[in-house]
């Protein structure tokens, strides 16, 4: 379920806000992503809208990601895949709407950001944390890979933390986002009421560039005016350890140094254990999609990845990660290959074809 609210402002023109609403922490359906496009759709051509605020109903998420459940169901019976497809196909458009949207796109990254969500909050021109920010892309656990335009945007944080969360899915939290570049301004979990309050009285123009400005001005001025009660950043400590475990171009060796960590920090550890226990496929999938990502434009890589996740509904990890993390709960996913020495370049090369 998704709401929509028209916000009204002191000068008389007026703020979008779309409300993200479901039972499983805000997660996206197909349903709710096509009311979205529509809706944003329709804002982009009223005169009076300045901007648009995105934000999770409750205080628990922002948004989880997508509907993994509904996914299952498509990839379950091959009548149904059309189903999956058109869900990734919307939901991909929709964060590439965002991003290149012509008025402010506010988000309030408050709660979970992870997968899907993340995606939609990366697309964001003025992505705001909370204390409670947790900011995550751990497709590798369920054999797919970090998407929504992840293979390009990942790469984009500082050093080299988006490519140990893109092959690992460790977690951002607010400190962590803001120090790599994942996030631009920080207010307290409870000031949102206040900040609407502020909004509503800007001097708002209705000229796309103008109130970007506008707005990041005002973000800046209340970041600095309320202090968010931020935690301590995890990753920026070992952001030189986390270099040198990822750098080169080797993925094995780079996997090796990152489950041979022998080091006192409970979030590399972390990492280890969770990229044992994701894919292979994936993990050599994320990277090749990164890997590709260097050379492609933003809308390239969308479509790159389209292409990718059509491919994993059809084969791969996926349906077998899905159903050991969130049908049957056993947490024992077969793998196959099981080893990511295993996983040959024609396996990976597959995923690039034509579905």
């Amino acid at each position: 379920m998704v709401h929509f609210q028209q916000i009204a402002l002191s000068n008389g023109l007026f703020l979008g806000e779309i409300l993200l609403a479901s039972s499983r922490l805000n997660a996206q359906s197909l349903p709710m992503v096509l009311k979205i496009r529509e809706q944003i759709e329709a804002w982009r051509h009223e005169p009076s809208l300045v901007a648009v605020l995105v934000r999770g109903e409750g205080e628990r998420a922002f948004c989880a990601g997508g509907d993994i459940r509904a996914l299952y169901h498509a990839m379950s019976k091959p009548e149904f895949l059309h189903e999956g497809d058109d869900f990734f196909r919307h939901e991909y458009d929709l964060c590439r709407e965002l991003h290149r949207y012509p008025k402010p796109v506010i988000a309030w990254g408050n709660g979970i950001v992870m997968g899907g969500g993340w995606g939609i909050f990366a697309a964001a021109s003025h992505r705001i944390v909370t204390e409670s920010s947790v900011l995550a892309m751990p497709e590798v656990s369920i054999g797919l890979f970090p998407d929504v335009g992840a293979s390009f945007w990942l790469q984009q944080l500082e050093g080299k933390i988006g490519r140990l969360l893109a092959l690992t899915g460790s977690r951002l939290n607010a400190a962590d986002a803001l120090a790599f570049g994942a996030a631009e301004f920080a207010l307290s979990g409870n000031s949102f009421e206040s900040l609407l309050c502020v909004l509503q009285e800007l001097p708002w123009s209705g000229i796309g560039v103008r109130d970007a400005e506008l707005a990041s001005g005002a973000l800046a001025a209340l970041s600095a005016a309320w202090p968010c009660p931020l935690p301590e950043s995890v990753w920026l400590p070992l952001a030189d350890e986390v270099e040198a475990i990822c750098a080169g171009d080797d993925l094995l060796a780079i996997c090796e140094r990152i489950q041979n960590y022998q080091g006192d920090a409970p979030a590399l550890r972390l990492a280890a254990e969770l990229q044992a226990a994701g894919s292979p496929t994936s993990i050599y999938l994320t990277w090749e999609m990164a890997l590709r990502a260097q050379s492609l434009s933003y809308d390239e890589v969308v479509e790159m990845e389209w292409l990718g996740a059509r491919n994993c509904l059809r084969h791969g990890d996926f349906h077998e990660g899905v159903r050991a993390k969130l049908i049957d709960r056993d947490d024992q996913p077969r793998w196959s290959p099981k080893e990511l020495a295993l996983v040959t370049f024609a396996d990976i090369e597959c995923f690039f074809k034509p579905a």
